[in-house]
């Protein structure tokens, strides 16, 4: 906290001196900077916290905008509804349109504490968080008083050059132009082809377990069968990005200008974004469309589409390569496949269905026999303490992430295994040969998490990151695999020997 107080002071000392209002008083910015964090604390308690958001169902609030103004009536939401989104949606807010408000009660506690904070820590709070987050629009001062603060919250040791931060702030807001530029460049397209057939094969590895499983009613088994079908794949770039006219018509009206100065680009580039993103509720849903740059390293599961998406960066070596052993594919690619197929049935994802739609699908004994193995998984994780941390794992916040993980290596080991009694066994990799191919799988698998952590940045993950610290990635999920334990020879009392009793498994 004193870091931050720190880092508020010189931030704000700064904006004053560079608008000609800085105060004589070398107690008065440090006063109000108190102030404000005081504001912040008191605003941090009415939040509901991340664990108790999980239930989308308990936060699928339908309203009508009108009714906004007997909620929460401290703004007039009319006005601030016409001035957010873009003039050819006005007539659609004349229509007195359905939302969905997440926390009406919260409403109830944000009046409250606004109603008894001063007004000019209201301002003072408004000015910190807009100038704040222009942050990375200002000069190299601001970036150094940045870093002091990084370095003692996160342990980063240096800043990113100017140039990376510059060819960032371009690739995120204009990620389809990005990654039309990276697939063009360094994307083989038949590795989307062969991701493809990887899918398939897990999506019906996935089946195959549902198809025996002895948890579920026969009706909610049917019923994850069909979502599972329906699960879209969205794989490598979307086609249009190879055709530089419908690219070009995608940013059309994207008005950047040469003489613009930089915050000026970044502000209509924001502007460009939401109107965008606003449209999209006058327009019919498109659940194929792919959502973020090809030149991205992760893979994602939308609930709201039930579509996995893989951009092209991550169909590439040391995840996935069409040349590799399958052994391999299969333990890194692979196992995150599962993972993102699994998410359509973790404990969030179980609550939509096979559209993307909110809808109760399980039978209620079947639901109370889920939450009875989530609890499983809950408490297994929130028994593993984290070195260096004084912490545990927060096994509620993370049990979306550790379902996945357990489910998807699951399922990628089935699938290889399946490839095996079809293809029969691969020789085994040069210069590894001491390891047989199940051995390389879990070791490939290891590999995809393999990654160091400072304590500082490890302290904010457990308290606010929903993904397991890698360790737990990796032997978290490896305890709970009879395969591995018998892959490796795992002898009895070995701490990455679980006992039958001990694992925990919800798919």
């Amino acid at each position: 906290m004193a870091a931050y107080k720190r880092y508020m002071i010189e931030k704000i000392s700064s904006f004053a001196r560079d608008a000609g209002t800085y105060q004589s008083d070398p107690n008065y910015i440090p006063n109000e900077v108190e102030k404000i964090i005081k504001f912040e604390r008191e605003f941090a308690r009415i939040l509901t916290p991340d664990e108790d958001r999980r239930n989308f169902t308990k936060m699928y609030n339908l309203h009508h905008l009108s009714e906004m103004q007997k909620i929460f009536n401290l703004m007039n939401w009319t006005k601030y509804f016409d001035w957010l989104v873009p003039s050819e949606m006005h007539e659609y807010l004349k229509s007195d349109p359905e939302i969905i408000l997440a926390e009406p009660e919260y409403f109830d506690r944000l009046t409250k504490l606004l109603n008894s904070t001063p007004n000019n820590v209201l301002a003072n709070y408004i000015f910190w968080r807009f100038a704040s987050s222009w942050s990375f629009q200002l000069d190299e001062r601001y970036d150094d008083i940045q870093q002091k603060f990084l370095k003692a919250f996160l342990g980063k040791k240096a800043k990113s050059p100017r140039w990376k931060d510059c060819a960032s702030a371009a690739s995120s807001r204009m990620s389809y132009a990005s990654g039309a530029m990276y697939v063009r460049a360094h994307f083989d397209r038949s590795s989307k082809e062969a991701a493809l057939a990887m899918i398939e094969d897990l999506r019906a590895s996935f089946k195959a377990m549902l198809a025996v499983n002895d948890w579920m009613d026969p009706g909610t088994k049917e019923y994850a069968l069909i979502k599972a079908e329906q699960m879209l794949s969205l794989i490598g770039y979307p086609d249009f990005l190879y055709n530089d006219t419908q690219l070009d018509d995608y940013y059309k009206n994207f008005d950047l200008h040469p003489n613009d100065h930089y915050a000026l680009q970044v502000e209509k580039a924001s502007i460009w974004s939401q109107r965008k993103a606003f449209r999209r509720l006058i327009e019919p849903v498109d659940r194929e469309e792919f959502g973020t740059s090809s030149a991205v390293v992760n893979a994602f599961y939308s609930g709201v589409k039930n579509a996995i998406t893989f951009p092209a960066a991550i169909l590439q070596a040391p995840f996935f390569d069409r040349d590799f052993p399958k052994a391999t594919n299969y333990g890194c690619i692979g196992a995150v496949i599962g993972h993102e197929i699994t998410h359509g049935f973790d404990d969030q994802g179980a609550q939509f269905d096979g559209r993307g739609n909110l809808k109760d699908w399980w039978d209620p004994l079947t639901q109370k026999r889920f939450v009875e193995r989530k609890k499983c998984i809950i408490d297994q994780y929130s028994a593993f303490s984290v070195p260096q941390t004084g912490l545990k794992v927060n096994g509620i916040l993370t049990q979306g992430e550790n379902i996945a993980d357990n489910g998807g290596i699951k399922q990628a080991y089935a699938a290889y295994q399946a490839y095996l009694r079809k293809h029969g066994q691969e020789k085994r990799l040069p210069g590894l040969e001491k390891y047989n191919n199940e051995q390389l799988f879990f070791i490939s698998y290891a590999q995809t998490w393999c990654g160091h952590t400072k304590p500082e940045t490890l302290i904010r993950q457990l308290l606010t990151d929903p993904h397991s610290p890698y360790r737990y990635r990796v032997n978290g999920v490896v305890v709970n695999q009879p395969e591995f334990t018998n892959a490796f020879k795992c002898q009895e009392g070995a701490a990455m020997r679980y006992s039958e009793e001990r694992r925990c498994s919800v798919w």
